[in-house]
C-alpha cells in the first residue's frame, strides 16, 4: 500500500531504528506535534502495529483514553492518519479556508467513514503540511491547535 513502511510485526523497532528510518526532519515533526499537543492535552504516544501488514508500525496518539490519530513511519517521512468530520458549521468552513490547497484536497478526498466524515492519510514532508494537520485536529477537537 505505502512504500517504505516498517512492516515486520515480529521486529518491534527501537527508538533509534525509528529515527534512522524516518529521518531527522520527521523526528522534528513528531517533536513539534508532541510539544504542541502537550500544551493542550495529556498526550500519550504508544508504539503500535494496528491494522496489519499494509500499515506497519506507528504511534497511536491519544488524549487520556480518546484516540486522536496515528503517525505511521515511512522511509524519510511520516504519514498522519486521522478521522475528520464533514464541514457543517461556519467555524468548520473558516478552518477549511485556512488549509493549503493540498490540505483541502485531502479533506475533499477523504475515505468515507459513516455519514459524518472520513479518514485521511496525509504524508508529512514540510511544516505547511504539519500546519494542515493542526487545522484538522482543531476541527476534530474544537481546540485551537497550531503545529
Amino acid at each position: 500500500m505505502w512504500l517504505g513502511r516498517m512492516l515486520d510485526k515480529k521486529n518491534v523497532p527501537s527508538e533509534n531504528e525509528i529515527k534512522n528510518h524516518i529521518g531527522e526532519k520527521s523526528v522534528e515533526h513528531i517533536e513539534i506535534i508532541r510539544k504542541s499537543l502537550g500544551k493542550i492535552f495529556e498526550i500519550n504516544m504508544e508504539l503500535k502495529f494496528p491494522f496489519g501488514n499494509s500499515y506497519g508500525w506507528g504511534y497511536k496518539v491519544s488524549h487520556k483514553s480518546k484516540h486522536l490519530f496515528y503517525i505511521f513511519f515511512e522511509e524519510n517521512s511520516i504519514t498522519i492518519m486521522l478521522q475528520i468530520k464533514k464541514i457543517v458549521t461556519e467555524k468548520d468552513t473558516d478552518k477549511y479556508s485556512k488549509l493549503t490547497e493540498e490540505g483541502k484536497k485531502y479533506w475533499e478526498e477523504s475515505y468515507p467513514c459513516g455519514k459524518n466524515g472520513g479518514w485521511i492519510h496525509y504524508n508529512i514532508q514540510n511544516k505547511k503540511q504539519l500546519r494542515d494537520i493542526g487545522i484538522f485536529l482543531s476541527v476534530k477537537t474544537n481546540k485551537e491547535i497550531e503545529l
